[in-house]
């Protein structure tokens, strides 16, 4: 484009120079001058091209600038995508090596749990859940006579807040450690919540899921653990026959606590 325009404004000035030189009498000068007023309409034309023709070449500037800011656009947006996709993926993995360490102290928990009877036999373990429900069963049916005016979860609560003073040492912090494995769960921002609980779940034996039935209608949980459990179907493996008074004590809970 650059080097037309000077082609043109030399041709222009070589023109000019040469009938200068050519016509020396002040009468050709004059015709000269009337057909320069011709090529002034001419040039004027010329120059019109060159303003349409700049600015088509500016459309076409702007057309590619357009499509390379687009395309600018479109890169970042992949970008974008891919960088939420790594955060998601790290917020994944920082949730599940929190989650299984919590899950693995919770079995450490459960592990060192042991109990010695009269005859110096040793239960270690998920085994000890079983003599602690066996417990709690034969003080239920003892305090049972004692309770008859209190409705079902009064005298829950008031005969497993006796049995838990009694063994406290040997089992509250499973509980605790327990439920703010849930609560971890609960409050993340993780998708498939339930993915993780079932797996708690998953640990539980039959009766570890008996006794977090009760503890969780005595004021130790009927709060806070309680309404977890119904929210993400804790009790959905429950040995119901092993219950105290299974017809009234499963009402006690939402039915999503065993869906």
């Amino acid at each position: 484009m650059k080097k037309v325009v000077i082609l043109i404004v030399i041709a222009v000035i070589g023109a000019w120079v040469s009938t200068y030189f050519l016509l020396h009498n002040e009468p050709d000068r004059g015709t000269f001058g009337d057909m320069l007023g011709g090529l002034n309409a001419l040039f004027s034309g010329f120059a019109f091209v060159g303003v349409i023709y700049a600015i088509m070449l500016q459309s076409k500037e702007l057309f590619l600038q357009r499509n390379e800011l687009e395309l600018t656009r479109n890169e970042l947006a992949g970008q974008k995508e891919q960088l939420e996709a790594q955060n998601k993926t790290l917020k994944k993995q920082n949730f599940e090596n929190t989650f299984f360490a919590l899950l693995k102290i919770q079995n450490e928990i459960t592990g060192a749990i042991d109990l010695i009877d009269g005859n110096n036999r040793v239960t270690k373990g998920r085994d000890c859940f079983q003599i602690f429900y066996k417990r709690f069963s034969t003080l239920w049916n003892r305090k049972a006579s004692s309770l008859d005016g209190d409705s079902e979860q009064e005298r829950i609560n008031k005969t497993y807040m006796n049995f838990f003073r009694g063994h406290e040492s040997e089992f509250g912090h499973y509980f605790r450690s327990l439920y703010n494995i849930i609560k971890f769960i609960d409050q993340s921002d993780i998708e498939d919540k339930r993915l993780y609980t079932n797996l708690v779940r998953a640990q539980l034996s039959s009766f570890e899921q008996a006794l977090l039935f009760y503890n969780s209608l005595s004021e130790l949980g009927v709060d806070k653990f309680k309404p977890l459990i119904e929210r993400y179907s804790l009790l959905k493996t429950v040995p119901r026959n092993e219950l105290l008074n299974p017809d009234e004590h499963l009402k006690l809970y939402e039915p999503e606590a065993y869906s």
